[in-house]
């Protein structure tokens, strides 16, 4: 019975909603669209009038110095920006007015119009006109009015009304009303009586809607956007507009879903002075396809700079269940959420000097991951870190510091885990010595840490500490040369860089791991001095790095059009540190990096990446991407990836690691003037499936744009997918609808800016 109701509030909804629109666009810049609609160009001056003088032309005329003058035949009345023709004019000269009939034109600034009959008052700026065809300038808007009553750049008043921004050959939606009235001042206009006709059918009626004059916001209901899934059903969202101050505003917009209920959605959002922030809601109450359960999702965040360099940054996230997003999420890495961030970060940074504090904790979505997966809550984590002047040929000091408190207790669950204090110092000095062609930097340093823990049981001492010395020596050439290809200069480099690495072995099993798991492996993590991204964990290493760099810059520019990196690390030493999940490592070498990137020209560009490992023969990550992009609305993009399980690439803190082996394919590209298509597919090799696929169809001309995309994606590993259809139509110089469609574009076609 509720699923029948939804239905029928759908259609009541589609009969019955009065709305305003909110610009997405800027009215009168709209692409495919001259600045103006096609007008008679004005009789020209014979000489220039000074300010607030009337020049009056006619075939025939009877002159009262003092009264009403009649003047006949190609009358033409000019003052400053406002002029007028006509057939017959009774020009007042001491009251500034005159009468006017037949052949009436009128132009100004804001407004051009034809008409029978009319009145103007030059001294007030004004006029009432009969039986008109008017084109307001401003946002490209034409068409009839029975009475038209004008105030230059103040208001227009137009009775039993016709309005569109088409071209006159293109006329495929107007407005009829019984009044319209436009207010140049504010750049908003609201109208009374309408009925909007699609190709002259009339489909949709509203006692009063409101509509943009240019890209300002008003309060107001939105345009519904439409869609549907086979999760969810037939969708339409109504959302209504708030803009309650300039630095404020809210959108609450109602979603009907037919197989599950009617979901209410919210977005607040702020600024301040030196911050901004939003605050998300969605409530589902009585989930059709969930029980009759209700369900919602909660999300804030908040950003502030404060004094010189402060800066606060606040977040808050939870859903009520663990399918929350498999049904109301956009993609797989939405779908595939598992866990949410709870955050409050403080920072201050000084000249030389920074201070920070988290506090850190996560909802678990899941509630079926086992426990010793969830993260640790951080209460608190406080940070120091402080460093000298970059000084060449000088000692420079640097400090990190770290005071942290972690705690996996859980509302629902008691557990027999280790919880604790770390205490991490890290300070280290360096020499480094710069030419314009070269360096050289040797570094010392000395990590300590130590722990306070709780609930130990017999795993771990409940003080267990650390204490390593770093040793490094960083160093490089820069060489350069000019060079040319097809008769343009070029300056190609030489980057060729070495780096040592010593640090001695600590058996650290007796420590526990709080928030560390391995940096993924890249080119940048050749020099980093840990492979571990926290301190649970210093590498023992006795190690050195050689890699190479080249870069090819256009010589008039400066701008690079190229790149290749080659780099590996060779270990002298077993590397015996590991995490609990791992193993010691006993290979002689890392895998082999290489990274190519290229703009061959304006449209072409490629990227490359090869990480393999000599020691089993086998290729860890492949990366291969090709765009062509000749224009904006232009795009092709090719990729192709492969991640192979290994674990230089693993991680403590996930649950399982997957081969991937993906093609893709997304495009962008215009079939006519007016029409585009659009699409990707994201294909996994071995599995021999579909990750993601859609493809979509854009319209677009002067007065109307629409976008309908249609889309298949994975929603979990077990092979679930969701299947739906979106859509997005603007008419413009009212409003546009479904801007979700849009957002989803520039996330999955790289290059694609959005906009009609």
């Amino acid at each position: 019975m509720k699923q029948d109701f939804c239905k029928e509030l759908l259609a009541l909804v589609l009969l019955t909603t009065t709305f305003t629109g909110r610009a997405e666009t800027t009215a009168g810049d709209w692409p495919l669209c001259p600045e103006e609609l096609p007008i008679p160009e004005r009789p020209p001056l014979e000489t220039a009038l000074e300010p607030g003088v009337i020049h009056i032309s006619a075939d025939k005329a009877e002159l009262e110095e003092h009264g009403v003058s009649t003047l006949e035949g190609n009358v033409e009345i000019d003052r400053d920006h406002q002029q007028v023709t006509a057939d017959s004019v009774a020009y007042d000269r001491p009251g500034e007015t005159a009468d006017l009939s037949g052949n009436i034109q009128y132009w100004d600034d804001v407004l051009y119009l034809r008409s029978d009959k009319g009145h103007i008052d030059f001294s007030k700026e004004s006029g009432l006109f009969e039986n008109s065809n008017y084109v307001l300038r401003d946002n490209r808007a034409r068409g009839h009015a029975d009475e038209l009553a004008h105030e230059y750049k103040q208001r227009t008043e137009l009775k039993e009304v016709d309005y569109t921004t088409c071209d006159p050959e293109d006329n495929f939606w107007k407005l009829s009303a019984d009044a319209i009235n436009l207010d140049h001042v504010k750049e908003w206009g609201n109208a009374r009586n309408v009925v909007l006709r699609i190709k002259n059918v009339p489909v949709f009626y509203t006692p009063y809607m409101s509509f943009p004059l240019s890209d300002k916001r008003k309060t107001g209901i939105l345009f519904p956007s439409f869609g549907s899934s086979n999760r969810n059903g037939y969708e339409l969202t109504v959302p209504f507009y708030l803009n309650i101050a300039p630095e404020m505003d809210a959108t609450l917009a109602p979603r009907i879903m037919t197989d599950r209920g009617l979901m209410l959605t919210g977005e607040f959002r702020y600024l301040l002075g030196r911050g901004n922030g939003m605050l998300q809601a969605e409530y589902l109450p009585s989930d059709n396809d969930f029980d009759d359960n209700d369900r919602n999702l909660v999300g804030f965040s908040h950003q502030q700079s404060f004094w010189d360099s402060g800066k606060l940054f606040l977040t808050y996230n939870r859903v009520s269940d663990k399918e929350y997003f498999e049904d109301f999420g956009a993609n797989i890495n939405i779908t595939s959420t598992r866990y949410l961030e709870r955050r409050a970060d403080l920072s201050y940074k000084g000249n030389w000097w920074n201070l920070s504090g988290i506090l850190q904790s996560y909802q678990t979505v899941d509630r079926s991951i086992p426990v010793e997966f969830r993260p640790y809550k951080r209460l608190p984590q406080i940070r120091f870190n402080a460093f000298s002047p970059a000084r060449n040929r000088q000692l420079n000091f640097d400090l990190k510091s770290e005071i942290s408190y972690f705690d996996r207790g859980d509302e629902d669950i008691v557990l027999d885990d280790v919880n604790g204090l770390r205490f991490d110092l890290y300070p280290s000095v360096s020499y480094p010595m710069h030419t314009a062609y070269s360096f050289i930097e040797p570094r010392a340093g000395l990590r300590f840490t130590q722990y306070e823990l709780n609930d130990t049981g017999s795993l771990f001492e409940s003080s267990p500490n650390r204490l390593v010395p770093v040793l490094s020596v960083d160093s490089g050439l820069f060489l350069e040369r000019d060079t040319s290809l097809f008769g343009r200069p070029f300056v190609q480099t030489l980057e060729p860089r070495a780096f040592y690495l010593y640090i001695p072995h600590d058996n650290q099993t007796d420590i526990p791991v709080f928030d560390t798991g391995i940096y993924d492996f890249s080119s940048s993590s050749l020099f980093l001095d840990n492979r571990f991204t926290g301190p649970d964990r210093m590498n023992d290493a006795n190690q050195f790095t050689l890699a190479v760099t080249s870069r090819v810059q256009d010589q008039p520019s400066g701008q690079e059009v190229g790149y290749v990196t080659l780099g590996q690390i060779y270990y002298l030493h077993d590397r015996d540190v590991f995490l609990p999940s791992g193993k010691a490592r006993t290979e002689i070498s890392s895998p082999f990096i290489a990274e190519v990137g290229a703009s061959i020209t304006d449209a072409w560009r490629l990227r490359g990446e090869l990480q393999w490992d000599p020691n089993n023969n086998k290729t860890e990550k492949l990366l291969g991407f090709i765009q062509y992009h000749p224009d904006p609305d232009k795009i092709i993009n090719v990729g192709y990836r492969v991640r192979r399980t290994t674990d230089s690439i693993s991680s403590s803190r996930q649950l399982t690691q997957t081969d991937i082996e993906q093609s893709e394919l997304s495009f962008l590209w215009p079939l006519s003037q007016h029409w585009k298509v659009m699409g990707r597919w994201n294909y996994a090799t071995p599995e021999d499936r579909t990750v993601d696929l859609f493809g979509g169809l854009e319209y677009n001309s002067c007065c109307l744009a629409f976008r309908a995309v249609a889309r298949r994606f994975l929603t979990d590993a077990t092979g679930d997918y969701n299947n739906g259809v979106f859509f997005q139509v603007e008419l413009k110089g009212l409003a546009g609808i479904g801007k979700e469609t849009e957002e989803f574009l520039q996330e999955n076609i790289p290059g694609f800016q959005g906009g009609f």
